[in-house]
């Protein structure tokens, strides 16, 4: 049975490589009796998903059953362990077994060491911004998938461009194929062709931070325009805020170890370091946490009912002040 595993917290390349499994597995004319799709809050969810996959498919084409979230990936019951065991080597080879996480999966968990003997895992994160060698990697990937070829710089263009919405590159890539017909994209197509979409609220963060009131204004009203959710603003200022302050109380303290202020910080890559070290740099201790002050008062505004953008500028312009 051929088990495929998703992981990671792009949703939109999740959703993506879901629709083509989909399409290459079931004929959509017998798909309303060859796919099912099962709940994580469904009692009965495994068991039922179970003998779906062990039932040959109807008509043409193969059978496909989605568990997202499943706790098959998880802590399983001996009993489900035991019926995986039995059936995994018997099962139509027609049949699919799809199973989604936002969470890499624990191959210390036995039913995840199981799955993992007989699944093919593709992971999709969500890259952070300030990874840019990782985005235009990701950029070339897509585009090669596409069909479209840039010239090595253009890559470059087209991340600062579209940030790390990978929707938007994947729609941008798109338009660009039109337009290419065939030939090779260059930096200055790309610059004419693609708006730059990447506002985000880490450059929002880095203009309060320097107390530049009018560009962080700017932006603000960007985010806006972009239909960013004012709560998710200000989880992502609050986030860097307190990374920040994290990372300039070690300093100040002489910590010396990049991992255990990484860990303390909450910082995945530990070579990031270097680079937050020179953000906080003349940034006084004080002013990050009037800062995360000021960002709690924002939250409780925005949950009372608060004017959104009203209370966004009030509360920015304080920061910056």
């Amino acid at each position: 049975m051929p088990i495929q595993i998703y992981w990671g917290e792009d949703e939109f390349l999740m959703s993506r490589a879901i629709k083509q499994l989909r399409s290459r597995v079931l004929d959509e004319r017998w798909a309303s009796f060859n796919y099912s799709q099962y709940p994580p809050d469904l009692k009965d969810s495994i068991p039922q998903a179970i003998a779906d996959i062990m039932t040959p498919p109807l008509g043409t084409g193969g059978r496909l059953v989605y568990l997202p979230s499943s706790a098959l990936l998880g802590v399983c019951p001996k009993e489900i362990l035991q019926q995986l065991e039995h059936i995994l080597a018997i099962v139509p080879t027609t049949n699919f077994l799809l199973i989604t996480s936002i969470n890499k999966p624990d191959s210390r968990n036995k039913s995840v060491k199981l799955l993992l003997q007989s699944a093919e895992v593709k992971e999709f994160p969500s890259i952070p911004q300030w990874q840019t060698e990782a985005l235009i990697k990701q950029a070339r990937n897509l585009a090669k998938e596409a069909g479209i070829e840039f010239a090595s710089d253009a890559y470059r263009v087209l991340v600062e461009a579209v940030g790390n919405n990978t929707r938007l590159l994947v729609t941008q890539l798109e338009k660009l194929k039109v337009y290419a017909n065939g030939t090779i994209i260059n930096a200055d197509a790309v610059r004419e062709l693609v708006a730059n979409n990447a506002t985000n609220s880490l450059q929002l963060a880095s203009a309060i931070r320097t107390g530049n009131v009018s560009l962080a204004l700017k932006l603000l009203e960007d985010l806006i325009a972009g239909d960013e959710p004012a709560l998710k603003i200000v989880a992502t200022l609050t986030t860097t805020f307190r990374t920040w302050l994290v990372v300039k109380l070690c300093i100040a303290a002489n910590w010396q170890d990049a991992s255990a202020i990484a860990f303390l910080a909450e910082i995945k890559n530990p070579k990031r370091l270097y680079f937050l070290r020179q953000e906080v740099a003349n940034v006084p201790a004080s002013k990050l946490q009037k800062a995360l002050s000021v960002l709690l008062e924002l939250e409780l505004m925005l949950k009372n009912g608060w004017d959104e953008k009203s209370a966004l500028q009030t509360q920015i312009v304080k920061i910056c002040a």
